[in-house]
């Protein structure tokens, strides 16, 4: 077969039956129509994965807003041709990186979401595998712009500042060419996009008036630097001459950059390779918030993708075939915070906003990749055979920062800090650790209608070590009561016996006349978790000051003179015996050909988490005797995998793949996730009482019961025939009604679990530990308010109570539930041929046409006054599912 040859290309999404008779997963094939036709919020492909059965998107519709079947966020695993293509430091990018895997450089994609067989896997959650385009013997590409104005879109529903739409300017614009070098040998593929977005934003907050800043420089010059770092307020506040209202006006920018290059050659008819190399650079900048109001200060954050891979494929003959490739992962997020006083510090002034420290971060992670895979087809047997060797390098670092705090205007007024807190420098480390994933498997066919699939995978994940042995590890358990390990210590124990059997059936009875087939399946899937979640130890090089006015007599403002000698290490711990996590994953199906070309699939599937990620405090105050175990620490932050989760679903599909200009897929599902504060990596709370995980199971933070999508492309059948001059009204007809076509989208949700907390006093806290508390439940009250939810009073206050004394509160974990979501979005297109290979495509998209409002979850802490209140949308932001109302148009040219 000549690669890239346009008559032998394989596009199995388009082609392949809806059938899956080799394996029982969970899975979804995305066919290129609906890559190309369905209406994106931002052209971000992510948003895609939320249309799979399985999926649960809590609104934004980008890589972290979207799980599968119970497990965490960082469970999910996403590959491009085989490599890895997470963010590295944790799974998933940014979510304001949105063409990483640009658009139009997608052949098609897929999503296995549970019980995926051996060869697949280097995680637990949903495998996310996007294979790019290449070349042909045909010389194609494409221009295209997309364009967004606020003038078409709808105003938030929730919005008391400004008397008029805020200002939106989207473009997204690029092109691709691909074709050949040497016909029929070598092939180029060249893909650009890029987007340019501007959102109004205004900035409330609460300043110094005029005549309270003249005060204070009367009375101490030295506060002059954080006065000037306030900016003039324009409204004063009614009875309080010290305070004026601040309103001005910012803006969120966004600016982003990709391009991907494939190059194919064919060497012989056995052997071909394909290089392929992607860069991204995407930057965002925006006011940043301080306790929900703003001022003048603004953050930066930038992120620059790469990756790559050389392939090669050599054919030893029809039933031996390896593949070997080479590739290079870059995951990578700079942060900058700005602030107008320059200082390294916030400032916080109780009654005015926050004034944001000047701080710089950085995480970079990069991956490198060896894979090799062979499939041998001997007799009735498929055998796979599979290895992957994987470098992994984290650098994380930032710069001092810390907080000054004023717990009063007078004592503003006076220069008498109340608190204050820095942290040194985390210089740059480097942690490193080299994977290993390996598998084996046989697809048996026992019959011609009938399909045993077993195999096994083993998975060597390692432990960091920090290459300059400055990292500190402290764990209480393995290090005595000194908990700190020492410089340059071991991070722990890993883990040697990750294997993980699987095994699926699939049979079609023969009195069914081959179309059904009884699928079941059972596996074990490890997980690494968020490599975030493993850099405990270098956090306990850095000395940190915690000064308060009763240690520190006399403290102000500028805090440097106080802060004396080295600083002592705030310790966290990380468990080093800690056991990788791993879900074991089990399910029947049975898949039904319907008539005209419709695949109808009802399953089972569940699952049950173990050894999942556990974050609590640790040396708690003993109520009895009132001290802490260990004298020497106040509470330590502690990590390890202790938490355990289930999960239970009911699945209905119903699919049909472009065929006779339409395309249907929708997707059911019912589902229960249970946990004890963690679904999987990435996931997790913080207890309310760390001696009793086990009072903590309930659904999960993500738990959202019903989730039903559809999306549907249809050609609207308006043809017209005519010949010769006298068929001009047909022509002009036809220009006008023909080659239409539709395709909306519709999704919906219930809603998902909302945790009731209170605030409490150290004090009042028989073990001195605060976070996470939750109040008393009162016996016989409804959640439900008497006239009914409404987004003023979602819960009902009623039904809680503080806690009396220095006990525990009632009330369970995830106690209520926020509001449903369900939005329908359509795409209108219009094909006009130029020429006999050039295509015209004029595109209106319609995102949540009916204007539903999209609310968010309600305000959850008993303690305030705006409890129970609903106060933002689902989706804050201009792109993604969750936004009021919101038109697109577009042009693009094919050819």
């Amino acid at each position: 077969m000549a690669v890239g040859a346009e008559t032998q290309q394989v596009k199995v999404s388009a082609e392949a039956s809806p059938f899956d008779r080799t394996s029982a997963a969970l899975a979804s094939n995305t066919d290129p129509q609906q890559v190309k036709e369905l209406p994106l919020n931002g052209r971000n492909w992510s948003t895609l994965t939320a249309l799979v059965a399985g999926a649960v998107d809590t609104g934004g519709s980008n890589q972290r807003s979207i799980r599968f079947a119970g497990r965490g966020l960082d469970d999910n695993n996403f590959t491009w041709d085989g490599i890895d293509a997470t963010n590295i430091v944790n799974q998933a990018q940014q979510p304001f990186v949105r063409l990483a895997i640009p658009i139009d450089a997608i052949e098609e994609f897929r999503v296995d979401t549970m019980i995926f067989t051996a060869d697949n896997g280097s995680t637990p959650g949903g495998q996310i595998a996007v294979a790019s385009k290449s070349g042909s013997n045909r010389i194609h590409g494409s221009a295209f712009e997309f364009l967004r104005n606020d003038l078409f879109d709808a105003r938030q529903p929730i919005d008391k500042l400004n008397p008029t739409k805020p200002a939106f300017r989207l473009n997204q614009f690029g092109g691709s060419i691909g074709g050949p070098v040497v016909r029929d040998r070598s092939f180029f593929y060249f893909n650009y996009e890029g987007l340019r977005q501007s959102l109004g934003q205004t900035l409330p907050g609460f300043v110094p008036s005029d005549s309270f800043r003249a005060q204070v420089l009367a009375t101490d010059p030295a506060l002059v630097g954080v006065l000037d770092a306030y900016p003039k307020g324009n409204i004063s506040v009614p009875d309080n001459p010290q305070i004026a209202e601040f309103v001005g006006s910012g803006r969120q920018l966004d600016h982003e950059d990709s391009a991907m290059l494939r190059l194919d050659h064919r060497f012989s008819n056995a052997d071909s390779a394909y290089l392929r190399f992607s860069f991204d650079a995407a930057n965002y900048s925006a006011p940043m918030a301080a306790g929900g109001s703003y001022l003048n200060d603004r953050q930066m954050i930038t992120s620059r993708p790469v990756n790559g891979e050389l392939d090669y494929l050599h054919i030893f003959s029809s039933r031996l075939i390896n593949e070997a490739k080479i590739g290079f992962n870059r995951g990578n997020v700079y942060t900058t915070n700005q602030n107008v006083s320059g200082l390294p510090v916030a400032v916080a002034v109780s009654g005015f906003t926050t004034l944001n420290n000047n701080q710089f971060k950085l995480g970079v992670g990069n991956s490198f990749s060896w894979i090799d895979n062979l499939t041998l087809i001997h007799a009735a047997h498929t055998l796979k055979f599979g290895v992957e060797v994987r470098r992994i390098q984290l650098n994380q670092g930032n710069t001092a920062n810390g907080t000054v705090t004023f717990s009063s205007i007078a004592n503003f007024l006076n220069n008498s800090v109340s608190s204050a807190s820095y942290a040194l420098p985390l210089p740059i480390n480097g942690l490193r650790k080299t994977q290993v994933y390996s598998y084996a498997e046989d697809e048996w066919r026992l019959r011609p209608n009938l399909t045993l699939n077993l195999g096994v995978r083993y998975s060597f994940f390692n432990l960091f070590h920090e290459v300059r042995g400055r990292a500190i590890p402290f764990d209480f358990s393995t290090c005595g009561v000194k908990g700190f390990c020492g410089a340059g210590a071991s991070f722990g124990n890993p883990n040697t016996l990750d294997v993980d059997p699987r095994v699926s059936l699939t049979w079609a009875p023969a009195t069914l006349h081959d179309k059904t087939i009884l699928r079941t399946g059972f596996g074990l899937y490890h997980g690494d978790g968020q490599l975030d979640d493993q850099n405990l130890p270098i956090n306990n090089e850095v000395g940190q000051y915690s000064l308060n006015v009763k240690t520190t007599p006399g403290l102000a403002f500028p805090i440097t003179p106080f802060l004396n000698g080295p600083g002592t290490v705030s310790a966290r711990d990380d468990d080093r015996n800690r056991k990788d996590s791993y879900v074991t994953e089990w399910g029947v199906s049975i898949q039904q050909d319907l008539s005209h070309h419709f695949v109808n699939t009802l399953g089972y599937a569940g699952s049950k988490g173990t050894y999942l990620l556990s974050t609590s405090y640790v040396n708690l105050i003993d109520p009895v005797t009132g001290k802490r175990p260990l004298a020497g620490f106040g509470q330590v932050q502690w990590r390890g995998n202790t938490n355990n989760s289930s999960y239970q679903s009911m699945v209905e599909t119903l699919q049909r793949r472009f065929t006779r200009g339409l395309l249907l897929s929708a997707n059911y599902v019912w589902s229960h996730e249970i946990d004890q504060d963690a679904a999987g990596g990435g996931d997790s709370d913080f207890p309310q009482d760390p001696a009793c995980f086990s009072c903590e199971r309930a659904s999960g933070d993500f738990d959202a019961r019903q989730v039903f999508t559809a999306n549907v492309i249809y050609d609207l059948p308006f043809t017209f025939h005519y010949s010769g001059s006298a068929a001009l009204p047909q022509r002009l007809i036809h220009g006008i009604l023909g080659n239409w076509s539709v395709a909306p989208v519709f999704t919906a949700r219930s809603g998902i679990p909302v945790n009731v907390t209170e605030d409490r006093s150290s004090t009042s806290v028989a073990t001195g530990y605060t976070t996470s508390q939750r109040p008393n439940r009162v016996a016989g009250v409804s959640l439900a308010p008497p006239g009914g939810r409404t987004r003023s009073e979602w819960i009902n206050p009623a039904a809680f109570a503080l806690v009396d004394g220095t006990g525990y509160g009632s009330a369970p974990r995830n106690i209520a539930r926020g509001p449903e979501l369900w939005q329908a979005d359509l795409a209108l297109s219009k094909r006009v041929s130029l020429t006999e290979n050039t295509v015209l495509r004029l595109r209106g998209e319609f995102f949540n046409i009916f204007n539903r409002a999209q609310y968010g979850l309600p305000l959850a802490d008993v303690s305030t006054s705006t409890f129970g209140q609903i106060l933002s949308t689902v989706n804050t932001g201009p792109v993604g599912t969750g936004t009021p109302r919101e038109m697109q148009f577009s042009m693009r040219l094919e050819f």
